[in-house]
């Protein structure tokens, strides 16, 4: 009897605002046809923001061998190159994947890596205006991200979009080896240079899990914060995100599932970008701190929370 197909999953965390992008890609494998445990079986595997359990996972779903593996996590997807060169990974959302030298272009990946890819330095451009939109009176932005190498390029740009509406800028990194630790100093760097909004770069997971006391710091200040769509941070308690509609990507990512299944080959498969974008505004919290949005800002929200 032949053996039915299987799919590698490899994420960050089992986490309340991570879970529906994983039921968005399975809904967009049974939209094309797939059942698991009937036309195809899940290897799921959590890293859990752990480097060698990431290590562990990617070698075992390489040993069985699964028959395509996918992930949006930046130290999965690492892992996964390191056990593997020709098993096909089709990444579920993934932050400039030819800056970071993932594949050769968008066109032409070149390797056995495809799916979608975000511009994320675009994005971050577009997030900065729409701060400065929102909230014309902010003056200095702390800039937070991760510190993985692949978001150099986003962050120079938040700098520069800063440079050009007259606003200065404070680098706040919270790298992956101590986040906690890393955060708690970031934010004490944000007090003593007195920032008055709050930009968080699109995040990897251990930014994520610490959503709530980044959010907390915002509202003790009173002071607005944007970020990414995807983390749940809006839902949170955070004021804005702005970014890619991620549950739309992690689904459409399903499609390359299918067709490397179906016999292509990822090298020569094309990535896709985003099509749908989304503005959550959480008006609630913004009355809590005393701020208004501005109604331009306001008249685009593609959700509005109350």
């Amino acid at each position: 009897m032949k053996r039915i197909p299987r799919v590698g999953y490899l994420a960050g965390s089992r986490d309340p605002a991570t879970d529906p992008l994983f039921n968005a890609f399975q809904s967009g494998l049974n939209e094309l046809g797939y059942v698991n445990g009937k036309t195809m079986e899940y290897e799921l595997r959590w890293g859990e923001g752990d480097l060698q359990r990431f290590e562990e996972y990617a070698k075992e779903l390489v040993r069985m061998p699964v028959d395509v593996m996918a992930t949006s996590n930046t130290d999965a997807l690492q892992a996964m190159r390191r056990a593997t060169s020709t098993l096909p990974i089709v990444l579920t959302s993934s932050s400039d994947p030819v800056e970071a030298g993932w594949v050769q272009s968008l066109a032409h990946p070149g390797g056995n890596i495809t799916g979608m890819a975000l511009q994320t330095a675009a994005m971050t451009v577009k997030r900065m205006e729409l701060l400065k939109e929102a909230f014309p009176g902010i003056s200095r932005v702390g800039l937070l991200s991760d510190a993985e190498p692949h978001r150099l390029p986003a962050l120079n740009a938040g700098v520069e979009s800063a440079r050009s509406f007259g606003l200065e800028t404070v680098t706040l990194e919270v790298p992956a080896a101590s986040p906690a630790a890393s955060l708690m100093r970031a934010l004490d760097i944000a007090t003593e240079r007195r920032i008055d909004a709050l930009l968080v770069l699109r995040a990897n997971i251990h930014v994520i899990k610490l959503r709530a006391e980044i959010i907390a710091f915002a509202a003790a200040r009173r002071i607005p914060d944007s970020y990414s769509t995807i983390g749940g941070f809006a839902d949170s308690g955070g004021l804005m995100e702005h970014g890619e509609n991620s549950l739309d990507l992690f689904r459409r990512a399903a499609s390359f599932v299918d067709r490397i299944l179906r016999g292509e080959n990822p090298a020569e498969m094309p990535m896709e970008q985003p099509t749908k974008f989304d503005l959550v505004l959480n008006l609630r919290a913004a009355k809590e701190r005393g701020l208004t949005i501005a109604p331009s800002v306001l008249a685009r929200a593609t959700k509005v929370i109350q």
